[in-house]
């Protein structure tokens, strides 16, 4: 079995309502596609593989996935005020479960408003105790909130106690003002929004509290297994990362989950991999930013055991998504 955890989706529900409002974000049609605007003069195009499953499943068959995890497209629901974040978020995690009660090949994450942690807390409980699925997916900062304010406890407090995963995906980077220009937002920003997000949740002590945090963080770790002993090097030496933790970062980050998304360079994937080892690592594709061929035949033709591979692909998201 093949199993990818980090796909994204636009529901029909998110393309209609962005369709008409008028703020940020928003959609627009373009050519046969479409261009959703998030910020800053930020935006991204895409097509029907985007919504359309019949599209999507064809290329699972191609690639072999067996089961895909959905979750709403960046940027999410929490640069909307505050009735239509709700309802959107409610309505697209109503269209995910169907989708999943339909067809067993997919899975999904529900979208909550983290803006307003009460009524995230909420849908969080519906989305999985009657919807069915399997988690929730959040973005590395919460309209420029990052992920370690003391208001977001109650919503690691409610993933601790039902058991599920958070998948920490990228959204606008907290520093985009200067990564507009050459596509460095997707280059760069958004791996350098998901590290800080991750390394404020170790250095807050927020990992040390809520150690049953089943945590998802996308694209081989982002940049941390490349600065791990920097990192620790930091604890080792300043007195103010010691406040509030108790061991080296990098003992906290070996207990998250890394996907494997956009991670097709092999010394880069081998430093995230000897960091995390294959109990860490979980197949994602980022679909359908990237080849779900790709995304499979990488992990295949890794110079590791079958055994590893099998842990990659499927037996570590069979666990995260309790599906044994």
């Amino acid at each position: 079995m093949i199993i990818d955890i980090h796909a994204e989706i636009i529901t029909h529900s998110y393309l209609s309502q962005l369709l008409k409002y008028r703020g940020v974000p928003r959609i627009v049609r373009k050519g046969g596609g479409y261009l959703i605007f998030y910020g800053n003069g930020l935006s991204y195009p895409f097509d029907e593989r985007m919504y359309d499953l019949s599209v999507r499943e064809k290329e699972m068959e191609k690639s072999g996935i067996d089961i895909q995890v959905l979750g709403l497209a960046m940027p999410g629901v929490d640069m909307l005020r505050k009735d239509l974040a709700v309802r959107i978020a409610r309505e697209s995690n109503d269209e995910l479960s169907e989708i999943s009660r339909k067809n067993p090949r997919f899975l999904a994450f529900a979208t909550v408003p983290m803006k307003y942690p009460a009524l995230a807390i909420r849908e969080m409980e519906r989305s999985v105790n009657e919807l069915g699925l399997r988690g929730i997916k959040i973005p590395s900062n919460v309209d420029g909130k990052p992920l370690d304010w003391k208001g977001f406890y109650p919503i690691y407090e409610t993933a601790e106690r039902l058991e599920i995963p958070i998948l920490i995906h990228p959204t606008t980077p907290l520093m985009s003002e200067v990564m507009r220009d050459y596509g460095l937002t997707t280059v760069v920003g958004f791996l350098f929004d998901t590290t800080l997000a991750v390394l404020r949740l170790i250095f807050s002590g927020t990992l040390e509290k809520f150690k049953g945090l089943r945590l998802i963080l996308p694209h081989a770790g982002s940049i941390i297994p490349y600065l791990i002993s920097r990192i620790d090097h930091q604890y080792a030496i300043n007195p103010d990362c010691k406040k509030r933790i108790s061991r080296p970062p990098s003992e906290y980050f070996q207990r998250i989950y890394v996907d494997t998304a956009q991670s097709f360079y092999l010394p880069a994937f081998n430093c995230a991999y000897q960091l995390m080892t294959a109990e860490r690592m979980v197949l994602g594709s980022d679909y359908p930013f990237v080849s779900l061929e790709k995304s499979v035949e990488f992990i295949k033709n890794l110079n590791v055991s079958d055994g590893e591979k099998e842990k990659i692909l499927s037996e570590n998201a069979k666990r995260l998504l309790k599906l044994i």
